[in-house]
């Protein structure tokens, strides 16, 4: 009879982390990220998949950049904000899992990106 108790304390946790990683997830999908460049005059904002919303250019900056410096601060600001939308992804995740009582997986997950990343972007393994 104990066994069976302590088996549906762990499926009510299960419940209970399943049901906080939804709220999670639709809370991450809301978010819109920004990132900058050219000294704040370039702002791109993507959503929390990373797809572009918004690109703001201040008028200095056309002015100021040529075609291909120009074309490079965009990439940059966009760049950006894909990073801050994977971070902020991770961290939201992270901290699910954590609170859902399954750090273990979160640390899965962690390595298992890393070890892709590693494998699949060489150049940048540093980075990772």
């Amino acid at each position: 009879m104990d066994e069976m108790r302590e088996l549906q304390a762990r499926m009510e946790r299960l419940s209970a982390a399943a049901a906080r990683l939804e709220e999670l997830a639709a809370e991450w999908g809301a978010r819109e990220h920004a990132g900058s460049a050219d000294g704040g005059r370039i702002t791109a904002t993507v959503d929390a998949v990373g797809t572009l919303r918004a690109l703001d250019i201040h008028p200095l900056s056309m002015r100021r950049l040529d075609s291909r410096s120009l074309a490079r601060a965009v990439v940059t600001a966009v760049r950006r904000a894909e990073e801050a939308a994977e971070a902020a992804k991770d961290e939201l995740l992270r901290g699910g899992l954590e609170a859902a009582g399954l750090p273990h997986v979160a640390r899965l997950l962690g390595d298992a990106r890393r070890a892709f990343g590693e494998r699949a972007f060489p150049q940048d393994a540093e980075r990772l």
